[in-house]
Order: C-alpha cells, then structure tokens, then sequence
C-alpha cells in the first residue's frame, strides 16, 4: 500500500465506554455521518455493533443511512439531515428514524398515512434547522394528539467545545432552554441535545435522556486531544526518494521554501488529494523513526517534501514507513482557521482503511 490509516479499534471501544461514563449512563446515539469522520462508517459501526455499547447510530443522509442498514439489519438508525418529501417513504420502509424539522415534512407523513419513526428539531441557536421552541412544543403536542409515530426530540449545541466565557454561557443557555421538553421524558423514547462538547462539559444539566457522540469518539474535541481518551488512527505512508542537495535549491510550487546546500529530503507519497491539508505546507510535520521531520515547501496533490534530521540520514531507506497524521499532529500543527473536522473527514480514497482489533489486522477497506 502507498498510503494507509491505521485504526485501532480497540481505542475506539474504550473510548466510548468512557464517553458512556462522562454522559452519566445516558443512551449513546453514536454519530457516522461522513463515512464515520473518515474512519469508514460500515467497520466502526459494525464494531460498536459487535460490543453492544451503543444505542443508535446518526448519519447526514438517506444514502448514509441506506449503506449501513444494509450491514445493521436490526439496529436503530437516525438521518439528522432534512429529507425530501420522495426520500421519507423509503425510509419509512427500510425502518429508518428521521428529522423532521419544517411543516412540509410533516404534511407528506400525515397525507401518505406512514408510520414513520421521527425526531422533531428544535432550534435553540444554532440558527441552521429545526423549529423554534414555542413553535416546535406545539407541534409536539399537535403531534402526539394525532398519534404520529413522533418518538423524540433534539435540539443541537453550536458551540459547545468553546472555552471562552461567552461560549459557556450561550451553550447553557441552548440547554436550559431545550429544557422544556423535560415534561415529555415519560412520553417521548429519545431526548438529546448533548454532542461532544456537550457531553464533556455539560452532562451535568438536564439534557435528556441521550446524546451524541461524534468526533470524541476518536479522541478529540475540536482541535485537541481529551484527556482520558485515546487516539485511534495513524495515517501513515512511504518514503519514496531522498535526495542531498549540492546547492541552495527551492522546493516544490511556488518557490515558498529554499533549503541550504548539503541539507538531506524526502518525499513522500502522499498529498492533499489523499487528505494531507494544503495547509500543511512549511507548517505541518511527521514523524520517521519517532522523530519530528518538518513538512517543506507546498504541499503536492500527490506527494510532499519533508526535511530529514542529520541523525535519520543513514538509518531511513526507500520505503521506509513514515507517520503522516494523528490526533497529536492534528492538535499541535499551527495553521488559521484549522479544522480537524475538515481534516479527518478530508481523507481520500486513495487511502487504505487498515482495521485492528487485539493489534491484529481483521480487515482493509478504503
């Protein structure tokens, strides 16, 4: 393989038993969307699936949905996107649960006379779907008077890994007030507002009686690593050529790094089109034989260009295995405006999905 993700699932179940405890035994709705964040979406479900530790499984899309139900023959899936009116029907029919976050939707169900198993969206500030909270208890109610198949309610924190005291205060403030639903709890199956932020700094306020657990699962939060949990993923690739330079000699597009006479590179199979940020580039590093090599020059669609430490010189080779990308370079790479949402979920194609479970690999996808 050329470049692969190493993901250790082992750290993937600890996590979330972990994730169970800090929610204070709340039901875990375990977020897939976006092929699980990059990490594969059928193999991490189908593993949490195997240990029995979650509840349900969320995802963006009826195609995200459809892809798992066809390996989850039995357990309970939830599409948190808007679905069109001719999407609703087949979602109904493979027992998939919906959002129902505007009138229209809930029209078709009542018209067509379908039993489809929905969560209303409230909107408590995030200002992207759902109803507002006055509007959405009514139609609650509207809803349970007529017996649609409403089985919850959600709401969703829109900054709730933020640190700064207005950050704090905005996301208690989306919780308390999600807390009006509280008189619904002996009525309604799901509850839930808490996402991983929430989860790690909010289980202590009523909020339902789930949550949803997306990139935490992975041991992040945001941009940075949660202490407690563990890294899951290695992305690694190969060196493909080192070359010793006989004079100053630029490197890569757009000339953005010049390294000096007798300085030793490699490069690397591996470039932005794999999911190695552009962002990356002068900034970023990786790891050979455990030590920090910085990244040189632009990052490449295919390939990029790292600076090798006088001491590796005589010990690497090509094809020697080189760390790309983890949760530690993820938090401690330095660049505006970073993402590791947009990082993880950025990963390519090209790159192998390498699943290991007791360390032994039990499978490889893409």
């Amino acid at each position: 393989m050329r470049t692969w993700m190493e993901i250790n699932t082992d750290n993937l179940v600890y996590n979330v038993r972990e994730i169970k405890k800090r929610a204070m035994g709340k039901g875990i709705i375990a977020v897939v969307k976006a092929n699980s964040y990059g990490f594969g979406a059928v193999e991490i479900a189908k593993r949490l699936s195997e240990e029995k530790i979650v509840e349900m499984y969320a995802v963006a899309c009826l195609d995200e949905a459809l892809e798992l139900r066809e390996v989850l023959k039995e357990e309970k899936i939830l599409v948190l996107g808007a679905l069109l009116p001719s999407e609703i029907k087949k979602a109904t029919d493979n027992d998939i649960q919906i959002t129902v976050s505007n009138l229209e939707q809930l029209k078709f169900i009542e018209e067509n006379n379908l039993s489809t198993k929905f969560h209303i969206k409230i909107d408590t500030g995030m200002g992207r779907l759902g109803f507002l909270i006055d509007e959405g208890k009514s139609i609650l109610d509207e809803c349970l008077a007529k017996k649609l198949n409403v089985v919850g309610i959600y709401s969703h924190l829109s900054d709730a890994d933020g640190e700064s005291e207005a950050a704090i205060e905005y996301t208690k403030m989306q919780i308390k007030s999600f807390g009006i639903f509280k008189e619904y709890e002996d009525i309604l199956e799901y509850i839930h507002i808490l996402n991983s932020g929430g989860i790690l700094s909010y289980s202590d306020m009523y909020c339902g009686n789930y949550v949803r657990a997306g990139l935490c699962m992975y041991g992040l939060l945001g941009n940075k690593r949660v202490e407690g949990l563990k890294n899951i993923f290695e992305i690694k690739t190969k060196i493909t050529s080192i070359r010793t330079v006989k004079e100053d000699t630029y490197i890569s597009y757009g000339r953005t790094r010049q390294i000096k006479s007798d300085m030793t590179y490699v490069t690397l199979g591996i470039g932005y089109a794999d999911g190695l940020p552009k962002s990356f580039s002068n900034c970023g590093y990786v790891y050979i034989d455990g030590k920090k090599c910085q990244i040189i020059g632009e990052v490449c669609m295919d390939m990029c260009m790292v600076l090798l430490e006088d001491e590796l010189i005589d010990r690497v080779h090509l094809g020697y295995e080189v760390t790309v990308l983890n949760n530690e370079i993820i938090e401690q790479v330095d660049f505006a405006r970073k993402c590791s949402w947009e990082i993880l979920t950025g990963i390519g194609q090209r790159v192998y999905r390498v699943y290991k479970k007791n360390n032994e690999i039990y499978s490889i996808g893409k």
